[in-house]
């Protein structure tokens, strides 16, 4: 079964106050204002209104998806009671699991990487530019000629495509991992957060040396270790690339310790056939010896069984064959019998409508007509923010 944020979180997702259970909004006009005043505020009721309609469709979706059953654990199931669990869930509530996402989530109805198909796509026809597919990189200085098309499809065009992926990650953020580490070109990670309005910090290499504050659950960092290719086009593309990234790594202190702290790390994504992607595991100073340490790579085995050995016998890392979306959902229902999940859907909703009651109190007791204007312009925002959440629980 594969599960769809909409219904993750059962019954919590719809106990709260709310426009349709027995709250209310609007905003008072009082007598004695100029024209101009009172018709700015009769806008803004008028925008109130149509929020409160999209509320009530919203909520209505909500009740009526289907409750999960309540989990139990498999029986006889070699995988799943292979896994740790306990420790693993003590891991994540206080903040020793780091999580890491790499880009063989993102695929095509076929299963076949939309990273993959990009990358082949960008050499037809371009005689300067060569894709290496068995190294997974393009020939040199190639990354300045395909800059503006690797932008133009991470920015707009992939996160139309990357269905599967973002699945996986709108699961994913509901378990409260205060570190996430994506290897991915593309931001669907701080995407999601955004749209669901997480509290987190994103972060991005590119050639700068960011700060970071202490992360915690309430107020996680996403760091994407290899660029952000939708935000400036720019990732590691080349060998050069890759080359001085090595040469002048940089991870902030905040992150390097938290990785050096946790006892628990979780790799979703990864094809650790690809040379590089075990070379970077040197940059995150993995010690194999460290005592207490689990390090899980979850998806259908395909290594070869001496990369496999190499791996496990390096870096400590041993290998869960198992489908990402099952092992997923045995995550997400684990951590909701502990009430530790984030509860996005209701969580939300309950703050746009504490943005809703300060607006229109805030409105109510407004006279200055430029200042409601820019409450108008805020309702547009929330409004805005409120029509995504409707398409993306709509599916």
């Amino acid at each position: 079964m594969t599960l769809n944020t909409s219904n993750i979180a059962g019954n919590n997702n719809n106990s709260f106050v709310g426009l349709t259970a027995g709250g209310d909004i609007t905003i008072i006009i009082g007598k004695d204002l100029p024209i101009e005043v009172k018709q700015q505020k009769e806008t803004l009721n008028v925008k109130l209104t149509e929020l409160k309609q999209i509320f009530a469709i919203i909520e209505e979706k909500l009740k009526n998806t289907q409750k999960p059953v309540p989990f139990s654990p498999p029986e006889d199931d070699e995988v799943y009671d292979a896994i740790q669990w306990d420790e693993l869930l003590d891991a994540i509530e206080f903040q020793g699991c780091v999580l890491f996402i790499g880009p063989e989530i993102s695929v095509n109805s076929q299963g076949k990487s939309l990273h993959h198909d990009f990358y082949i796509d960008l050499t037809k026809g371009n005689r300067d530019v060569e894709y290496l597919e068995n190294e997974g990189y393009f020939s040199p200085e190639s990354d300045e000629i395909i800059l503006y098309k690797v932008l133009k499809y991470y920015s707009t065009e992939f996160p139309k495509k990357n269905i599967a992926g973002r699945k996986i990650l709108e699961q994913l953020v509901q378990v409260p991992f205060s570190l996430i580490i994506s290897l991915c070109p593309d931001d669907t990670i701080h995407r999601v957060f955004t749209d669901y309005e997480l509290n987190h910090r994103f972060l991005a290499y590119d050639d700068t040396k960011p700060e970071v504050e202490p992360m915690s659950l309430e107020n996680p960092v996403l760091y994407n270790i290899l660029g952000n290719a939708a935000g400036n086009g720019k990732y590691i593309f080349t060998h050069k690339n890759f080359y001085d990234r090595l040469k002048n790594v940089y991870i902030p202190p905040e992150i390097k310790k938290k990785i050096k702290d946790a006892s628990h790390y979780l790799f979703i994504g990864f094809d650790f056939n690809k040379w590089y992607n075990r070379l970077l595991l040197f940059i995150l100073d993995f010690d194999p010896k460290k005592r207490g340490v689990y390090r899980m790579s979850i998806g259908n085995k395909d290594v070869n069984d001496d990369i496999e050995r190499f791996i496990e016998q390096q870096y400590n890392i041993t290998f869960v064959d198992n489908d990402y979306n099952q092992f997923i959902e045995w995550l997400i229902q684990n951590v909701n019998n502990k009430g530790k999940l984030r509860k996005l859907n209701r969580d939300f909703l309950q703050n746009n409508y504490l943005k809703l009651t300060s607006l229109s109190a805030q409105a109510s007791n407004e006279d200055d007509l430029d200042a409601l204007r820019k409450t108008e312009a805020q309702l547009g925002e929330i409004e805005k923010s409120i029509r995504k959440f409707e398409q993306i629980i709509s599916g």
